[in-house]
């Protein structure tokens, strides 16, 4: 039987750094964020005083790593009277007041924090639904943290192309993980003749008036016992928010899985423009044009 052993790591210098850069330092190097504990000091307000363990020491990597921080007290703002230490040096209510110090610190952060919650890179994973929000735009929870991350920060983008075949045939791409077929100005139903080739009550379709040219239908390389309920409801959301809105669609599942070799869009021109995902196809955005790859029907 094998033993898995920790993964062992030295424990870097932290002495003299910030307690944001002491934080971020550590977790490059591995270790988890540090135990932050203040103490009285005429040193900068947030300069890490002391380590433990100590700098070079050799632990797991799960150690946390406890910093002691120089801050000021809340006890320094109140009545002389109030501020009277034992003869041991300490008094309780300024150990006691440390509590609050955290806590008021820990709230300053977030509100000095805030820039970055705009960041689809940086914000919390809890606020990415509520920053795709603000452009409208749908992430679905059963994509990969890194998956929202990179599609938030490429959302605008995405936005320029709504409303044609290249972007709906992206969004459902992006969900579903194949590539769908979108047929323009078509419809899956001619009408019918009563007595011709239609049955009353059993195969009979009515429809009110349809206008071809506003209608498309989108085929979904999937068999229809692959796709739950759940994941036809989302196509069908998709394809409603993303379509033009006089237009009518028809979905069907045609089977004939064909993997999608992560959908590729080049933003831009070659040169200075940036690749969306990987794969067959190339938009080109510039003022109205769209334009394939040579060799590409």
């Amino acid at each position: 039987m094998r033993v898995q052993t920790k993964r062992k790591l030295s424990v870097p210098d932290l002495e003299g750094l910030s307690v944001e850069n002491a934080s971020l330092y550590l977790e490059l190097n591995g270790f988890p964020k540090p135990d932050i504990q203040y103490e009285e000091s005429f040193d900068e307000p947030m300069t890490v005083l002391s380590q433990d363990p100590p700098k070079g020491q050799i632990v797991d990597a799960d150690t946390v790593v406890t910093v002691k921080v120089a801050q000021r007290s809340f006890c320094d703002f109140l009545p002389g009277i109030y501020r009277t230490a034992t003869y041991e040096g300490h008094t309780h209510l300024r150990d006691f007041l440390w509590i609050f110090r955290h806590l008021y610190d820990s709230v300053l952060d977030e509100i000095n924090n805030i820039p970055g919650l705009f960041d689809p890179y940086e914000t919390p994973a809890r606020f990415l639904p509520w920053l795709a929000s603000w452009i409208g735009f749908v992430l679905d929870e059963d994509w990969p943290e890194e998956k929202k991350r990179y599609l938030l920060r490429r959302a605008l983008d995405y936005y320029r192309i709504r409303g044609t075949v290249k972007g709906l045939k992206l969004f459902l791409s992006i969900f579903v993980g194949v590539e769908p077929e979108i047929i323009e100005n078509a419809w899956p139903f001619n009408g019918f003749q009563i007595g011709v080739h239609s049955t009353m009550d059993f195969d009979t379709i009515i429809f009110p008036v349809v206008n071809v040219s506003h209608c498309f239908i989108v085929n979904i390389p999937l068999e229809p016992d692959e796709v739950s309920e759940y994941t036809i409801v989302k196509i069908h959301d998709i394809i409603r928010a993303e379509k033009p809105a006089h237009t009518m669609y028809y979905l069907r599942f045609k089977g004939k899985k064909v993997a999608l070799s992560e959908f590729q869009l080049l933003v831009g021109d070659e040169d200075s423009g940036y690749v969306i995902g990987s794969g067959e196809e190339i938009v080109e955005l510039g003022e109205t044009e769209v334009e394939r790859l040579p060799g590409e029907e």
